[in-house]
């Protein structure tokens, strides 16, 4: 079992419940829950992160902190725009990170921006994948709707992409999903093989059980990738009952044993494991 997509912060971060998002809280919930392996991104919000890192590097801060958990690794967290995007992609690509985790609206930055094309061709050639936030989450939906995805991808046929929540969001539905699922059809079917997967975190809900089954028969399982969106904010006995939920809905779809183990973490170790090392 290796998951993806375990958000970390300082302890304190959240004032009203200090241990929530903590490294030692996510190693209790993988082993409650069986899971062996998870990708976790570095504090980039959280009311009290920025205070409580007092000036240090959030990915600088993951990775010291990680060293305590060797089946937790990271994901670079940064906008592809940052004056340093690149130097910090290369820097803990060398320390063992196996992804980058982007989020445009909040980081402000739009997906196809040509500004960031020279971080997504250093991503490509380090065989990092690139995992955007995608679905209504603010900012001007122009900028990150999933469709943005194919204009990279065909300026950079190597880059690794995850296509994360699929275009949904909580409020709001099927969202952008076709065009996500179109994206991923498009760089992965009969006409072209490139590396766009399907990021299933957020779809385990039963009003998304048909979502969930649309991208497993469309992408394949060898194309999904689940994310436990960890933490929950009400802590982690709430966060096991929504994983084992979720569970539940991806297991209603009838999926052989070989494919749960696709998405299980076959899929993303996979993908991670064509990254490059640099010296």
């Amino acid at each position: 079992m290796y998951l993806n997509h375990c958000h970390i912060f300082p302890h304190g971060a959240f004032p009203d419940q200090p241990e929530l998002g903590t490294l030692p809280e996510l190693d209790r919930f993988m082993k409650e829950c069986g899971i062996e392996r998870t990708v976790a991104f570095a504090p980039f919000w959280g009311p009290k992160s920025k205070e409580i890192l007092a000036g240090e590097e959030i990915n600088a801060w993951l990775y010291r902190n990680l060293q305590d958990y060797p089946d937790i690794e990271g994901a670079v967290t940064v906008s592809p725009k940052a004056p340093d995007a690149c130097e910090l992609l290369e820097t803990y690509a060398r320390k063992g990170f196996v992804g980058v985790k982007t989020h445009p609206p909040v980081m402000r930055f739009r997906i196809d921006d040509p500004a960031c094309d020279e971080f997504y061709a250093l991503a490509a050639e380090l065989g990092m994948f690139v995992l955007f936030h995608t679905g209504v989450h603010g900012g001007r939906l122009e900028d990150y709707r999933p469709l943005l995805v194919d204009n990279i991808v065909y300026r950079h046929p190597k880059l690794k992409v995850i296509i994360e929540h699929m275009g949904t969001s909580d409020g709001i539905g099927r969202g952008f999903f076709d065009e996500a699922m179109s994206v991923i059809y498009n760089h992965s079917s009969r006409w072209c093989d490139r590396g766009v997967y399907a990021g299933l975190t957020g779809l385990g809900k039963p009003q998304y059980r048909q979502l969930v089954a649309d991208a497993l028969q469309e992408a394949g399982t060898k194309r999904c990738i689940f994310g436990v969106d960890w933490p929950h904010m009400k802590g982690n006995r709430e966060a096991v009952i929504r994983y084992r939920a979720e569970r539940d809905v991806i297991a209603s779809t009838g999926l052989s044993p070989e494919q749960e183990d696709g998405i299980y973490g076959d899929t993303l170790a996979e993908l991670v494991g064509a990254r490059k090392y640099v010296s």
